[in-house]
């Protein structure tokens, strides 16, 4: 009988180089989340792909399958107009990318949206955006609009008292449209504008933009035309989706390999001693940072899988840090709009009293009272 053959860490930390073509072949059938782990397993699999996408175009062509995912996905059909908006700015996204970094974005976006819920609001805007769209397919207009924003926006944080706060606080923008600043002399746009003045419905708010600088640009933000009177307190009928997501199946090769890399990660000690680092115990211990990590910490600033930037406040996250935006140019103009990257979300607006004095005075405090009603409060 011939001897098994025993697998080692070390021999699993060398995989990338002894089998290159099999590891690249491997990794181009994961998810986006997976193959970033691999990252960490152990240096030589940072190294060697650190390497690899130098040198190669290797997220473009997960960008590509992330696409042809996203295009497989079911919908109801009420809220196929919705998906549609969504997947057709994705899509205008994806082919202005040039750069690897952002198509390492664009594939964890498209990922992300395929996993994430649709629903249904606004529903008077939806009109007006479908006539725009004809309206363009009739050549009356030098670009289709986009909107409503509501669409292009997740929060990462579940919490109904979270999503209170944060739908309140960005609720005179999420019913925008964006429309190309060629169109402002458009006959079609300015009939929607003037329904919109006679109407008694809530109208939408107005964004003019130059569109061929695209979405991935962070140009400056034209003023906000508003034709509506002041938004009456109202409650949106919302038709939410459970998405048919497009999990792998227990018994395909992806979920396979999906496994085989987690089981691999759990060979190594420093990727299971981060983990415990990163634990809720964190706020009790406090985390030495050894020198050598520090220094790793410095190369990654910069480059294609560079973290994200620290907290601007130690205590409580802004809206800013809460919000999954589809686009860079959407989510400056949230900031440039609505500061909310200088509002900070506490859920119980009474604790606020107890940290005032830890809030510089350029934020806003915004959370729910005793009563379950949104609060503001400046500390300038």
């Amino acid at each position: 009988m011939s001897a098994a053959v025993s697998v080692t860490p070390s021999s699993w930390a060398k995989f990338p180089f002894s089998h290159p073509c099999s590891f690249q072949k491997m990794l181009v059938m994961l998810d986006t989340s997976t193959i970033l782990d691999c990252r960490v397993v152990c240096t030589d699999w940072r190294d060697w792909w650190d390497w690899f996408t130098a040198s190669k175009t290797v997220w473009s062509s997960i960008s590509s399958r992330m696409v042809a995912r996203v295009l497989r996905r079911k919908i109801r059909t009420e809220l196929e107009q919705v998906w549609d908006i969504r997947l057709d700015f994705l899509l205008e996204m994806v082919d202005e990318c040039w750069m690897e970094e952002q198509e390492l974005s664009m594939a964890i976006r498209i990922e992300r949206a395929t996993k994430q819920f649709i629903w249904c609001e606004f529903d008077d805007t939806l009109k007006v955006i479908s006539q725009l769209h004809q309206a363009f397919y009739r050549g009356l207009m030098a670009s289709p609009c986009v909107g409503p924003v509501c669409i292009f926006l997740r929060s990462k944080v579940a919490h109904p008292s979270v999503l209170k706060v944060m739908g309140e606080t960005l609720a005179r923008h999420l019913n925008c449209v964006i429309i190309d600043e060629r169109d402002k002399e458009a006959g079609v746009v300015r009939q929607c504008l003037l329904r919109a003045m006679i109407s008694c419905q809530q109208a939408p708010r107005w964004v003019f933009k130059d569109m061929d600088l695209g979405w991935l640009g962070e140009e400056e933000v034209e003023d906000v035309q508003q034709y509506q009177p002041e938004p009456e307190d109202c409650n949106d009928n919302q038709i939410s989706d459970e998405p048919e997501e497009l999990t792998p199946s227990k018994f395909s090769f992806s979920y396979i390999l999906s496994s085989i890399f987690k089981l691999v990660s759990g060979l190594f000690s420093p990727l299971k001693l981060w983990r415990m680092l990163t634990t809720s115990q964190s706020d009790v211990m406090p985390v030495t940072t050894l020198e050598g990590d520090e220094e790793e910490d410095e190369e990654e600033k910069g480059s294609l899988y560079s973290t994200a930037p620290p907290p601007a406040h130690d205590l409580f996250p802004t809206v800013l840090e809460l919000l999954d935006c589809d686009s860079p140019w959407l989510k400056k103009m949230l900031i440039e709009k609505a500061g909310i990257d200088k509002i900070l979300v506490v859920p119980k607006f009474e604790e606020v009293t107890k940290h005032m004095k830890d809030v510089g005075a350029q934020f806003t405090v915004a959370g729910l009272d005793m009563f379950g009603i949104v609060r503001q409060l400046g500390c300038g």
